[in-house]
């Protein structure tokens, strides 16, 4: 029963995030169009309220009942320190957009429904995307990157050993032309190996307290060691950095559902731009790595809109980046035998906790294992939330690579999470595509040469949901590309 206090408080602000696909307004409306672009998001929240007949227009800014928060697919700049002619071109080469993604929040769910049942009738606005709900703040609902518990379990030579790394350096596999992208919560540049490429990257440059791509904070070591674990396997690769993690762990679900949106969909365009421009440097052979998922879904106001929802727009974002490059997920933190402490209690164990884009079939999912070759409790199990191509239960993890190993040479000491084991395996990745373009072995044809070459350490075969179909081998896949013409 509510407290007085419960119903005299004020109504908890609702959070949706809009995608109008199509947008006629952007090519139609100059008002509209204007207003969207105008780094003043309340002249559009006016604009808006006026054409779908809600009322509060005229209020004052800071009164309006609704108010815009995002705008994802114009929010993310793109900064290439090695190369300012090249990040100058790139704005002008981009293609006038043709979709709009809002995060608006608004002052009651009565006004958000509305504002969504006059918007999907108003087709001059474009056609409308379900939205991603509304998310009550909790310190006990996160998304992100994830640790292990426990002390570690050998070296990173230990974990280079397991997966049989060294025969990538005897093949002189070592990243060089090979572009990786982080996305993760920001990487420091200055703790990166010395010779290390560090190139830029996308970031919210309009954001109060966005950090430059490269500058992470001292304290923030998280990216870095992602970035540091693709470096020890590809030591020529140029990193790219998208600090798409908040730097704290908070409760907006829709806030980062938004940015990812757009972070993933700007990169996607930008990289087949900068293919157009400087094709020697940047056409083809890049990675993403994403380690990151969802621990609590309690932020959907649908239960299962993004995590068991194949054609969520942060989905279809991802599956469109895997045209472009070769995306590697983390599987997550949320096993049944120690789960991270953020996993909600129905998001754990077998078939359970692979959520949204980590389940996809166009992304290598990576679970964890010990440097031992033991899995990891806490590593993520399947089968994933989609069903696959062929209708069966979809097989994922698609493999493990080490984690939870020591690193003495850098501020965080143990590299630990399914988190780790996405930054070994696209390290791997990145290395084979030193020689392998995606012309002789596009990218779902490499994720299936290491899913065949992968071992599991029981000795059985095929696949389950602890290993998937095994541990990662750098000597197996190899030998399975022995005869692949090079590109």
């Amino acid at each position: 029963m509510a407290t007085k206090d419960e119903k005299d408080a004020p109504a908890r602000p609702v959070r949706r995030c809009f995608v109008f696909r199509d947008a006629p307004w952007l090519l139609e409306d100059d008002g509209l169009l204007k207003a969207y672009l105008d780094p003043d998001p309340t002249p559009l929240a006016r604009l808006l309220l006026r054409r779908l007949k809600l009322e509060g227009a005229d209020a004052a800014a800071d009164a309006l009942p609704l108010h815009i928060t995002r705008r994802p697919l114009n929010d993310w700049a793109f900064t290439l320190a090695e190369d300012r002619e090249v990040a100058a071109e790139l704005p002008r080469r981009r293609k006038a957009p043709t979709d709009v993604a809002l995060g608006i929040s608004f002052e009651s769910a009565a006004l958000a429904q509305a504002f969504r049942e006059r918007a999907d009738n108003d087709k001059g606005l474009g056609k409308l995307d379900a939205p991603v709900g509304d998310l009550r703040l909790n310190a006990a609902l996160h998304w992100g990157p994830g640790r292990g518990e426990g002390a570690s379990f050998g070296t990173v030579a230990d974990a280079h050993r397991l997966i049989r790394a060294e025969s990538l350096r005897t093949a002189g596999l070592d990243g060089d032309g090979v572009k990786v992208v982080i996305i993760d919560q920001g990487v420091d540049a200055s703790r990166l190996p010395p010779g290390s490429r560090f190139m830029g990257g996308w970031w919210k440059a309009g954001e109060p307290g966005a950090v430059p791509p490269g500058k992470a904070a001292k304290d923030n070591h998280h990216g870095t060691m992602i970035a540091r674990n693709v470096l020890e396997l590809a030591p020529k690769a140029m990193i790219f950095d998208c600090p798409l993690i908040p730097p704290r762990i908070l409760g907006n679900l829709p806030a980062f559902l938004s940015d990812a949106f757009g972070a993933i969909t700007r990169m996607a365009i930008d990289i087949e731009l900068l293919g157009l421009i400087r094709p020697k440097t940047f056409r083809g052979r890049w990675v993403f790595v994403n380690a990151w998922s969802v621990y609590d879904a309690r932020g959907e106001a649908t239960p299962g809109e993004y995590i068991r929802n194949r054609y969520h727009w942060v989905a279809c974002a991802v599956d469109h980046a895997a045209t472009v490059a070769d995306v590697v997920f983390a599987a997550g933190n949320c096993g049944a035998f120690c789960p991270d402490g953020r996993c909600a209690e129905e998001l754990i164990g077998p078939g359970r906790s692979i959520l949204g884009a980590n389940s996809l079939d166009s992304v290598l999912t990576v679970g964890a294992a010990r440097a031992d070759g033991i899995w990891a409790g806490y590593s993520s199990q399947g089968p994933g939330q989609f069903p696959a191509y062929g209708g069966g239960p979809q097989h994922k993890p698609d493999l493990v690579a080490p984690s939870h190993f020591r690193v003495l040479d850098h501020a965080q000491r143990v590299a630990g999470g399914s988190s780790a084991a996405s930054g070994v395996a696209a390290g791997v990745v990145a290395a084979l595509r030193t020689r392998w373009s995606e012309d002789a072995v596009p990218h779902a044809a490499l994720f299936q040469r290491l899913r065949n070459a992968a071992w599991q350490p029981d000795g059985s075969s095929g696949w389950n949901n602890r290993f998937g179909h095994g541990v990662m081998d750098c000597d197996g896949v190899l030998q399975g590309l022995a005869g692949v013409p090079t590109a």
